[in-house]
Parts: structure tokens; sequence; C-alpha cells
């Protein structure tokens, strides 16, 4: 529901007055549901629900948590906007900058 349901909605409706990269939108999308872990109580449900959706198509291999958190394999770009930086989740970070 969560990917077939909202999604893949949502990047249809953008494509149609955006080009984006597909890696670019789910890798979006994978952040976003990672980063969703970390506002309001903890749970073991909504933990083990966010770890199956990024096991599966098309989210599978966007991103990983690892032992100092999530991380992307792609880059949303956000550097290049000025004013802009990099994300706390981004693949480009260093390990030790993470």
């Amino acid at each position: 529901m969560v990917v077939d349901g909202h999604l893949r909605a949502l990047r249809e409706t953008m494509l149609s007055f955006v080009s984006l990269a597909d890696g670019l939108v789910w890798g979006n999308a994978v952040s976003a549901l990672a980063g969703s872990l970390n506002v309001g109580p903890s749970g073991g449900f909504r933990a083990a629900l966010v770890r199956e959706l990024l096991g599966r198509e098309p989210l599978a291999g966007a991103g990983a948590f690892e032992a100092d958190g999530f991380v992307r394999r792609n880059c949303c770009l956000y550097y290049r906007v000025p004013g802009g930086g990099m994300c706390g989740d981004c693949g480009l970070l260093s390990r030790n900058l993470r």
C-alpha cells in the first residue's frame, strides 16, 4: 500500500510536470521513510515496517542502515542549491561526518 498506493502515484504526478531520475525519486522516498524513525515515539512495528519497505522494489538498494545510521546510496543534489548543504544521510559524506 505504501509503495503502490502512495509513492508510485506521487512519482507519476511529479513526472507529469518535472523530469526526475528514478534513482533520485526513490532515494528521496527511502530517506524520508528512514527519517520517519527519528520522529515521535520509537516503536518496533514502525521500524520493522520501514526495514521491510526498504527491502522491496523499487526502494531496495537505495539506502541501508549501517552501524552509524542510515546512509543513502545516491545523492539528492541539495548541496548544489544556493545555501544548501549535505543531508545527514548523504552517501557522499565520509563516515566520520555523519
